[in-house]
């Protein structure tokens, strides 16, 4: 009977009725997902960051209203559209002004910034007003500025930080990691696809200097934002103190040694300090990636670019994303461009590719790059303190860690560049490389080029320019490591 009546009710409702059911049953589901969407995250009326340096550097967030907030797997802050309305910023701490603390909506100018006025190519422009309703997919870089009492500073940033504004609440945040900051494309990868099944496992009892880096060192080393989309020598100066190193050789020193660190038998993923330490180191190579995609480079300049490619073979090996070794193919590398084999000889040299005039001129006048190859294609280059300037201060250490890191990753082919590891295994094993040299040296009389010594193209022959230099620096270096050091000895490539 009860079948009946219900069989007769529903053939007495008309279309339009039972479409008016269906929308309102539909509206009824949204609202119950909603309210269970918000009750699993949080919602906040500001985020804050807390600076290493002190309370007065951390950076706060501040909303017209509550937003579903929530935080990464690195612990970056989203902040997500409520009600299909934009999220409006109605302040920033501390306050930019006078060309300090400035910040950024998705950085992507590889040469200018509007962090703050006494780095090279400040643009305030690119620094929106306050209040400032924010689009989805969008990172904000916000930067705290050292003393504005400091006219001559390197680095000119304290501390920064970002929050990635998302369109919608992101459940289970804490196993996603965050879009890189650089450009407009944001992608989004899970924790729970690292896969270790390629990762070796080496046992640690063969190094003394195994507590020269803990894992706590590695989370905090990568715990901050690493802001590093400005190219070239420039960009030391936007590395913010608290967040990371400022200079190239010791980035690269860094980068080798937490990975080599990261190796060894005593890493457990199911220890919650490991693990953060590798999320904050995989951060690093999204972010990375985010810059390669918009067109950012590391190129040959002494210490400056290195260490930013061994992070992201590093991400794509355990993210298996190939698109990370794509950017590579891509982009430009200090380590590649500063080592080439010779078109005279087949051996592995030292130096980046310069005019024969910049060559000569900084042997002759002491100005200019210190890192241009021999225009000849015999010797390594460099400047008139041959075997000890770059070679020897910004580049040797840092590569030798790298290449034995890329060497027991299996990754040589992925970094494809022969001539690096042979140039590493030389200057370990012999130094710096001066002979055969057929070139004259510098005779000390500058209008005799070409005539006495140097010579476009080919070079004017004599005795050689550094003969007696042949073979010093074997294996030396700064920015060394100890446990870098033990590594090599016992698994070298």
């Amino acid at each position: 009977m009860t079948h009946f009546f219900i069989k007769n009710w529903v053939k007495s409702i008309s279309i339009i009725q039972l479409n008016l059911i269906l929308v309102g049953l539909i509206l009824l589901f949204s609202i119950v997902y909603h309210q269970k969407v918000y009750a699993s995250v949080s919602e906040c009326n500001s985020i804050e960051y807390i600076s290493p340096s002190g309370v007065s550097n951390n950076i706060k967030f501040s909303f017209i209203q509550p937003y579903p907030c929530g935080k990464f797997a690195n612990g970056d802050w989203w902040v997500s559209k409520k009600d299909n309305q934009e999220v409006i910023i109605t302040s920033i701490t501390p306050k930019a002004f006078n060309g300090l603390n400035g910040y950024e909506l998705n950085p992507n100018n590889k040469r200018a910034q509007p962090y703050d006025f006494r780095i090279r190519r400040y643009d305030k422009t690119f620094k929106p007003a306050l209040p400032l309703k924010v689009l989805q997919n969008t990172s904000i870089i916000k930067t705290v500025s050292v003393s504005k009492n400091k006219s001559n500073c390197r680095p000119c940033l304290q501390y920064a930080a970002v929050l990635t504004i998302i369109n919608k609440p992101l459940l289970k945040s804490n196993t996603i990691l965050r879009p890189g900051y650089f450009g407009k494309k944001k992608k989004f990868y899970n924790i729970n696809d690292i896969d270790f099944t390629a990762w070796p496992k080496i046992s640690s009892k063969y190094f003394k200097n195994i507590n020269t880096i803990s894992y706590n060192d590695i989370y905090s080393r990568y715990k901050n934002l690493q802001l590093d989309h400005l190219e070239g020598w420039i960009g030391r100066y936007i590395h913010p103190i608290d967040n990371m190193s400022d200079y190239g050789a010791k980035i690269a020193t860094e980068n080798a040694i937490s990975i080599l660190r990261m190796m060894l038998d005593d890493f457990d993923l199911n220890n919650n300090l490991h693990k953060s330490a590798l999320i904050n180191y995989l951060q690093m190579g999204i972010d990375i990636k985010s810059m390669l995609e918009n067109g950012v480079t590391w190129p040959a300049g002494g210490g400056h670019g290195n260490g930013r490619k061994l992070p992201l073979l590093v991400a794509g090996l355990l993210l298996k994303d190939d698109s990370f070794h794509l950017a590579i193919q891509k982009s430009t590398f200090s380590e590649d461009n500063q080592v080439y084999y010779s078109s005279k000889t087949g051996r592995a040299l030292y130096g980046r590719l310069c005019r024969d005039r910049y060559y000569w001129n900084r042997l002759v006048k002491r100005k200019g790059p210190k890192d241009c190859r021999d225009p000849y294609e015999y010797i390594d280059g460099g400047s008139e303190k041959f075997g000890r300037s770059y070679q020897l201060c910004c580049t040797a250490k840092p590569w030798k860690y790298t290449a034995i890191a890329i060497s027991l990753l299996g990754l040589k082919t992925k970094w494809d560049n022969d001539a690096f590891f042979d140039y590493i295994e030389r200057w370990i094993k012999h130094g710096a490389w001066a002979k055969p040299d057929p070139c004259a040296p510098y005779n000390g009389m500058p209008n005799q080029y070409g005539v006495k010594w140097g010579g476009d193209r080919a070079c004017v022959h004599g005795a050689g320019r550094f003969i007696n230099r042949h073979g010093i620096s074997k294996d030396a270096g700064h920015y060394g490591h100890p446990l870098g050091e033990e590594m090599w000895k016992f698994y070298k490539y």
